[in-house]
C-alpha cells in the first residue's frame, strides 16, 4: 500500500481484535477508495465508508469496511479482475450478506480492508443506514461498543461467531427502531 496504514489497521486473519477508534482511518479509506475509483472507473456508481471504522469514536476491529455500489451495467467478472488487478483478493459473493466480498492484505494473512461490492441498492442504503446511525446516535454507538468488546472477549479467535452474536443489532440500526440506554 502506497500509505503508511501499518499502525493504524492491520487484523490476523479469523481473529478478533476490537481497538478504539483511530483518526487515521478516514484518511486510510480516501485512499483506499481513490484507488478503487481508478481500478472500477464507470462500473462502480458510489464508494462508502461504511462500518465501525467510518463512525468517529467507534471502537472497531483495525480493517476498513468499503461499500462499492455497482452500476447496472457492471459484469461481476469485470469488477473481480479489476479489483484482483488491483491487488484485492476476490472472496467469494456473499449475496444478501455482503454482496462480492474482496479483502485487502499488507502482509500474508494480515487484512487491512474489505469491500463488498453491491448491486442491489437496498443492500447498499443498509450499510449506510446503520453508519450513519451510528453517527448521529451516541447511545447506540455506546450500546455497539459495548456488545463489540465483550464479543471481542468471548470470541477472540473465531471472527464467524464474532460477527453472528452482532448480526440482530446491525439489524436492529439498519430498521432505526429507538434504542434505550
Amino acid at each position: 500500500m502506497h500509505h503508511d496504514a501499518d499502525d493504524h489497521v492491520g487484523l490476523a486473519y479469523g481473529s478478533v481484535r476490537v481497538v478504539d477508534s483511530d483518526p487515521a482511518w478516514p484518511e486510510i479509506f480516501t485512499n483506499l477508495a481513490g484507488d478503487l475509483r481508478q481500478a472500477l472507473g464507470s462500473r462502480a456508481a458510489g464508494i462508502e465508508h461504511v462500518g465501525s471504522t467510518a463512525v468517529p469514536g467507534l471502537a472497531a476491529k483495525p480493517i476498513i469496511d468499503i461499500a462499492v455500489l455497482l452500476a447496472p451495467h457492471a459484469a461481476p467478472a469485470d469488477v473481480i479482475s479489476a479489483l484482483e488487478s488491483a491487488g484485492y483478493r476476490f472472496r467469494g459473493d456473499k449475496g444478501d450478506a455482503g454482496g462480492l466480498l474482496f479483502v485487502l492484505e499488507d502482509r500474508p494473512a494480515r487484512r487491512v480492508a474489505h469491500v463488498h461490492a453491491v448491486a442491489d441498492v437496498s443492500q447498499w442504503q443498509r450499510y449506510l443506514a446503520v453508519r450513519d446511525r451510528l453517527r448521529s446516535d451516541s447511545t447506540a454507538r455506546a450500546a455497539y461498543t459495548r456488545l463489540k468488546r465483550t464479543l471481542a472477549a468471548l470470541h477472540p479467535d473465531d471472527r464467524q461467531s464474532y460477527t453472528a452474536a452482532k448480526a440482530s443489532f446491525v439489524a436492529a440500526l439498519a430498521a432505526g427502531p429507538p434504542m434505550r440506554p
